[in-house]
């Protein structure tokens, strides 16, 4: 893998916020994560050096919360004077000043952060008080992660939004709605971003793995039309083809996609740095790829 002498990953403007287009998840850290997992949770030196690598790519983020295991506490003692800022969210069901001071403590920021409530059925208890972290200046921006498009309809409604986090991934056509696409185009100042890109790294991983609710021939057979596409498009590959998708998407601002390895995140960070698809590149691969079950496309009914 190539050294960079400078950042690589562009940054975006919503209004005065600025976020890379690579915001390093770090669920990673605080437990083993994503289906196609083989690497198991970085240690602590590990970790450091990988906030070190992410903020030399030109990553401007980190994204965490409550429910992350030890993430936190280890975003903290590995921080220091790294220049990332961080985003985080209230503890699924608690009370949003507990968590919130539970989370400084453990990041040991003195700055705001960006604070989301992590479940959208929390907004009606939760949404006011998180409002007054703004006002106390303990966040510059605050906003929910959603799970479905019809959450995403219920906090576009909120005040002072200014972020939202979904998940979303190449075969996932559920956002493309055209009344959310409106919404959406309407608030050119709202944060989107997107985790959950290679759906819990199915899509990277291909036939290697057990696709969820889906039968081996058919993940064959998307697995090797994406690698059709892939080569058709002039992309390195499936990964590449699946990040430009989603950056291509005119409201989407970042991709939030974690790390096991600084191999994994230089990977990452050179894939988000290369061009979009274009708008016709991206209508082609809508209409040549199959529609999925939403049993595979959300990770919450892959136990069912």
């Amino acid at each position: 893998m190539k050294d960079h002498a400078g950042p690589v990953v562009p940054v975006r403007r919503r209004g005065a916020y600025r976020q890379s287009a690579l915001v390093l998840g770090t669920a990673q850290l605080g437990g083993a994560y994503g289906i196609a997992n083989r690497t198991g949770v970085p240690d602590d030196d590990a970790t450091a050096r990988m906030l070190a690598t992410a903020r030399d790519l030109g990553v401007t983020h980190l994204d965490t919360a409550r429910a992350y295991g030890e993430s936190e506490r280890r975003i903290g003692a590995a921080l220091g004077d790294l220049d990332l800022a961080v985003i985080t969210k209230i503890a699924p069901g608690g009370a949003v000043p507990e968590s919130v001071e539970a989370s400084r403590a453990a990041l040991r920021v003195a700055g705001p952060l960006t604070i989301l409530l992590h479940r959208a059925a929390d907004a009606p208890a939760g949404w006011d008080d998180l409002r007054r972290c703004l006002e106390t200046g303990e966040a510059d921006r605050v906003g929910v992660s959603v799970q479905s498009p019809d959450e995403l309809r219920q906090v576009l409604t909120l005040p002072d939004l200014g972020y939202v986090q979904l998940p979303c991934n190449i075969l996932d056509r559920r956002w493309l709605a055209g009344d959310l696409a409106a919404a959406l185009a309407e608030r050119p100042e709202l944060v989107v971003t997107v985790r959950s890109a290679y759906l819990q790294g199915l899509l990277a991983a291909g036939s290697g793995v057990r696709w969820p609710h889906c039968s081996d021939d058919r993940r064959d057979a998307v697995v090797s039309l994406l690698d059709r596409l892939a080569t058709g498009l002039g992309r390195e590959d499936r990964a590449d083809l699946c990040l430009a998708y989603l950056l291509s998407l005119p409201w989407v601002t970042s991709l939030v996609v974690g790390a096991e390895t600084e191999e994994q995140l230089r990977r990452n960070a050179d894939l988000i740095a290369r061009k979009p698809l274009t708008g016709d590149e991206r209508d082609q691969v809508l209409r040549e790829l199959p529609e999925m079950p939403v049993d595979l496309l959300d990770p919450s009914r892959w136990s069912a």
